[in-house]
């Protein structure tokens, strides 16, 4: 009798700690989630209370506003802001910056707010959120990339704001109801935001790193002639050639950067061994979780290969093979080489404002990482601002705003089958004193120097003459 009582009393002890440990784990961990999760009936009509804020661009231009009678969230820019943004829908839940400043969209905070409330004057409207983003430019931005799959990102190299963040194909927030169901069976995916969840080889753009590792870590690299026969050889069956199959004799490190030299960034990464290379790499935030406040970032990958796959390591050296990188990652890139080896820390969200206007949350700026000197940093410059005057000197626009950049030419397989190159530009204007920096990724997009820069100059140009 007391050897069953026992097994009993242990049993509900049991079965009590369990029940105790899920009530605490739901209460303390997981509380927030169920609570601002969209199926949450208690939020919804919450939310039904106020009449939801706005969300406004740099120069307070409303880009998301409900309806007084709180019926209707209209985007005045549509499809061309809708991945920044998100939607928020009543059947279809919520995306983007919609999402995760709901908490201060769907009701009204801040000081005066309170004051008002505690005296019996009810705010009805939620709090609006302020972003880095200039419309005008999102705009121009996704009309430059035409009919065509990519993305671009364009933001400030000092600062970290992000001024134009475009994903196509895109979609029209304004009537979900109506288009939803092509939405979700489309092939093109115009749900996915490429500016930062696109995995792309970065193809020659990722030269950038490889020399900033070979002049940090390899004696006399900016001294030495390099011998370029046009392929290196691997065990006497795989190779790895130049574009077009060009042997570019001797020449320094620039010349070999300017004319991107497969031959030579190959061998630079069998130097430099994949450990160091990808040391570097994620000093650049690849294998890096990177937070962007009202955004989910994917992340950029670069892999650890064991030594004897000398033919992968030097893949990875021109920026192919397995290494995956998001445009909004080659943005930071480029940001960081413009900002003296300094990455600040991209963000959209500006400021968050009541419905009086006063500032109720204010993002701070900060450096994200130091990946380099500031004179390799100088070095490298000088090294994209070569590749803009000997090789897209065709482009006027690039002339104009004294642009430095680095092109990529990203090979990838569709399927069995070589698809046709993705088209990759980073850069920064002007050179002697950046204002932007660019990544523009256009799917298929062919050869680097061809439509990825020509958009790239278009935008930056702009982007100068908008920004002050």
């Amino acid at each position: 009798m007391n050897k069953n009582l026992k097994i009993i009393s242990f049993m509900f002890s049991f079965l009590f700690l369990v029940i105790i440990s899920s009530l605490i784990y739901f209460l303390v961990f997981r509380s927030t989630y169920y609570s601002n999760h969209s199926l949450n009936k208690r939020i919804s009509q919450e939310r039904s209370k106020f009449i939801r804020g706005k969300i406004l661009d740099r120069d307070g231009n409303v880009v998301a506003y409900t309806t007084e009678d709180g019926q209707k969230r209209i985007y005045p820019y549509g499809e061309a802001l809708v991945h920044p943004i998100g939607y928020a829908d009543i059947k279809y839940g919520m995306s983007g910056i919609e999402n995760d400043m709901d908490e201060y969209l769907r009701e009204p905070r801040g000081f005066i707010s309170s004051i008002k409330s505690f005296f019996g004057y009810e705010d009805v409207h939620g709090s609006d959120v302020k972003l880095t983003i200039d419309s005008e430019l999102q705009s121009y931005a996704y009309e430059s990339l035409g009919n065509n799959k990519g993305a671009i990102v364009v933001m400030n190299p000092k600062t970290g704001e992000i001024y134009a963040l475009v994903s196509k194909p895109s979609f029209d927030p304004n009537n979900l109801n109506e288009i939803w169901d092509s939405l979700i069976m489309e092939g093109t995916a115009p749900l996915y935001n490429r500016a930062i969840n696109g995995k792309y080889p970065p193809g020659s753009t990722f030269k950038v790193i490889t020399s900033a590792s070979s002049i940090e870590n390899i004696d006399g690299a900016l001294n030495r002639k390099f011998k370029d026969d046009g392929f290196i050889d691997f065990n006497g069956v795989d190779k790895l050639y130049n574009q077009n199959r060009i042997a570019f004799g001797e020449m320094s490190l620039k010349d070999a950067f300017i004319r991107s030299s497969n031959v030579v960034f190959g061998n630079l990464a069998l130097e430099l061994g994949n450990s160091e290379l990808k040391k570097y790499a994620e000093r650049f935030y690849f294998n890096r979780d990177l937070d962007l406040k009202g955004l989910n970032v994917s992340n950029s990958y670069f892999p650890e290969l064991n030594d004897h796959e000398t033919g992968l390591i030097a893949q990875t050296g021109i920026g192919q093979g397995s290494i995956l990188v998001t445009p909004i990652n080659l943005a930071l890139i480029s940001s960081a080489i413009a900002n003296n080896g300094i990455m600040m820390r991209p963000y959209i969200v500006d400021e968050v404002l009541n419905s009086y206007g006063d500032i109720i949350n204010k993002c701070s700026k900060f450096i994200l990482s130091k990946p380099i000197k500031c004179k390799t940093a100088s070095i490298i410059s000088s090294y994209m601002r070569g590749v803009v005057e000997n090789n897209l000197s065709h482009i006027s626009e690039f002339s104009s705003i004294k642009a430095a950049g680095k092109t990529g030419t990203a090979d990838y397989k569709n399927g069995d089958e070589d698809g046709v190159p993705h088209s990759l530009f980073i850069g920064f204007a002007p050179y002697d004193n950046p204002k932007v920096s660019i990544s523009v990724v256009v799917e298929g997009g062919g050869e680097g120097r061809g439509i990825a820069s020509e958009i790239s100059s278009n935008v930056m140009k702009k982007a100068i003459e908008l920004i002050e």
